[in-house]
């Protein structure tokens, strides 16, 4: 596949800010997620790969999703390759150009790994962060309603610039998909959307967005959100800063990127599984250097990591280890076992242990201001997400 220029405004445009992308229909809290969960799984490879996949059960921890519900990921996947994305570029003579594009091209799902294809026009569009804003999916997760999720994803873009700037109400209806006919009347749309999305936003995300209203003869007629950090949810910004700095520290990390995986993804796959990132590593070096891998280094150490592949360590005195192919079918039952195991024993833990983990996480830089050592729990959400997290992993490496 040629490389692709991306497509989108010059450097003096974009200062302006002056891109609008536009969702058209209504997109479902699932569907929304699933389109940021796909584009960051295919970020780093969008102009030099067509197709993209990413194994169901993975796709599903990313999403907060039961993985048993393959009917429902399925049709959420036909929502999003049915609805349109829009691009409209307004140059400095007030001339606007208008472009669009379904969401995916392709989907699939075999063997438990969902496959998707992005245009090769789209693929250029999302390569630019400057027109299309990553989402966090940390952040992702804490959203419960759809239309806040969208209003979020329409503000995060600005919160350089501090304001989305005025914006007809019937355009933010078609960007946060708010169609229905009874918020025709203005009151119901500002009172069941606005109002509530803004209240999620301040409250489970990193930014604060505050309404403006313009109005024409006492109808309002355009919205503008000032957007801002928000201090008192800055964990989410500094605590991905300070983790994404440590892993990019991590030795798995750094043999990662050494074998040509990109950025992004080692970092996701150390998010996930630390241990396995690292053993995955170790063992494609091994391959590399013995001049057993036909293809790239970065390719073969993702179909390891990705497939389901069993590494063991093949006893205390190899240097690389062994590994042992699963079948397809047991990839996905394989990894909710394990994480069934993990939520038992955490489940299972007493007051003590409990106390024991939470000194140990907050020792190692944790946040702990809301810590409650009568509990051994953290009162506050984001805190007490974070932690779990957290301790995920170590009770999982425990168990290995």
């Amino acid at each position: 596949m040629p490389n692709i220029k991306p497509l989108g405004p010059t450097p003096s445009e974009l200062k302006k800010h002056v891109a609008t992308v536009h969702v058209s229909g209504e997109l479902s809290l699932l569907e929304r997620k699933i389109v940021n969960v796909l584009l960051l799984n295919a970020f780093d490879d969008l102009l030099t790969k067509k197709r993209h996949s990413l194994p169901v059960g993975i796709l599903c921890t990313m999403l907060g999703f039961d993985s048993k519900n393959h009917e429902a990921l399925k049709r959420a996947l036909l929502k999003v390759m049915s609805t349109p994305i829009s691009f409209d570029l307004l140059h400095d003579g007030g001339k606007t150009d208008w472009e669009a594009s379904p969401l995916i091209a392709y989907a699939g799902i075999k063997n438990g790994l969902c496959s998707y294809e992005y245009s090769d026009w789209l693929a250029g569009k999302l390569a630019n962060p400057d027109i299309y804003t990553l989402i966090n999916i940390n952040v992702q997760r804490q959203f419960s309603g759809g239309y806040a999720l969208a209003l979020y994803e329409n503000c995060l873009r600005f919160k350089r610039t501090g304001s989305t700037g005025w914006i007809s109400v019937e355009t933010w209806r078609r960007l946060l998909g708010a169609d229905a006919s009874m918020y025709d009347e203005f009151k119901h749309f500002s009172a069941e959307v606005i109002k509530k999305a803004v209240k999620e936003i301040n409250q489970v995300s990193n930014i604060i967005v505050t309404p403006e209203y313009k109005r024409e003869a006492r109808r309002v007629v355009q919205i503008r959100f000032l957007v801002e950090d928000n201090p008192q949810k800055s964990m989410y910004d500094n605590g991905e800063d300070e983790e994404q700095k440590a892993i990019r520290e991590s030795e798995a990390f750094r043999r990662l990127t050494l074998l040509g995986v990109g950025d992004r993804l080692a970092v996701s796959w150390i998010q996930q599984e630390p241990d396995r990132a690292l053993q995955t590593a170790i063992y494609v070096e091994g391959k590399a250097k013995n001049k057993q891998i036909r293809g790239s280094a970065g390719g073969y150490a993702r179909t390891v990591f990705e497939k389901g592949t069993r590494i063991d360590a093949g006893g205390a005195n190899a240097s690389v280890p062994t590994v042992v192919a699963a079948t397809p079918q047991s990839v996905e039952a394989s990894a909710e076992e394990r994480a069934k195991q993990t939520t038992a024993k955490i489940k299972s833990l007493s007051l003590e242990e409990k106390q024991k983990f939470a000194a140990e996480y907050m020792a190692e830089g944790g946040k702990g201001n809301t810590y409650q050592p009568e509990t051994g729990t953290f009162k506050n959400a984001l805190e007490r997400t974070a932690y779990t997290s957290w301790l995920r992993s170590k009770i999982a490496a425990l168990e290995e």
